[in-house]
């Protein structure tokens, strides 16, 4: 969406049975690859949790993008009362003991990266924390995400000034809009075949929301002539990249 007339910039059908955390790069790249092409430079993500992962948020960075996605409330970077020493790559516990980084692995539940952390059972033992801390095991383990830092990055934008700004801009541009196509134009539920046949109504439903919306644009009176003539034209190219293949093939159905 855009936040100052509330365009829909980029909108496509996936399957439900996919996470929506799984869906984010593919809309980013084909976001950011159409923005470019407009001379638009996109610079911040602000997604819901949904799309938290620390696969994404090392994504949005390796591309540039400013992630402001809040992540899930499960997510947490270690034991509490345990300091992470980033330098060298260990955890210190409350009595100032090391734990030390043992091995990277794929979580068989979740299939996500994680980093293995474990000490010695000579380090834990006649620990007076030993009962509360290790449970029935004889060393302290434990794993935290592998995207530990690329979490705690995004953690302290979300939680900042300008992530909260975002969360409001979020609140009051996007949802809006997901309202309306929800409630007033059909998109409730798509009763089609196939992925294609979903897109298709889905494109023709933004269609037809962003041409109510160059209409209103070009009939408003500007303070400024220059803002007159930028903004239909930046809309309709805009609308003609995004749509300009349906746009042929409802040409070509009415020649038939």
């Amino acid at each position: 969406m855009d936040t100052a007339h509330h365009v829909i910039t980029d909108i496509k059908a996936y399957h439900a049975d996919g996470k929506d955390n799984q869906q984010l790069q593919d809309i980013a790249i084909r976001l950011q690859r159409r923005l470019w092409n407009e001379g638009l430079v996109w610079q911040n993500c602000v997604a819901d949790t949904g799309y938290s992962s620390g696969e994404n948020y090392a994504f949005l960075e390796q591309r540039g993008l400013k992630s402001f996605i809040p992540p899930h409330g499960t997510y947490k970077g270690g034991p509490d009362g345990f300091v992470y020493d980033k330098g060298h790559d260990h955890y210190r516990c409350p009595q100032g003991k090391v734990i030390p980084f043992k091995k990277v692995f794929l979580d068989s539940r979740t299939k996500t990266k994680k980093k293995s952390y474990r000490a010695s059972s000579k380090i834990c033992k006649g620990c007076p924390l030993r009962s509360t801390c290790l449970g029935k095991v004889n060393e302290k383990q434990f794993s935290v995400t592998y995207y530990r830092a690329e979490y705690e990055r995004n953690i302290e934008r979300v939680n900042g000034p300008q992530g909260r700004y975002m969360k409001g801009k979020r609140q009051s541009t996007v949802e809006p809009v997901f309202g309306t196509l929800t409630q007033f134009m059909g998109l409730r539920k798509i009763n089609t075949l196939g992925l294609g046949q979903a897109n298709k109504v889905m494109h023709l439903s933004a269609i037809a929301y962003n041409l109510k919306k160059y209409l209103k644009i070009v009939q408003k009176r500007s303070k400024s002539c220059a803002v007159t003539l930028a903004l239909p034209a930046l809309t309709k190219s805009i609308l003609d990249r995004l749509f300009g293949g349906f746009t042929k093939h409802l040409k070509l159905v009415s020649q038939i």
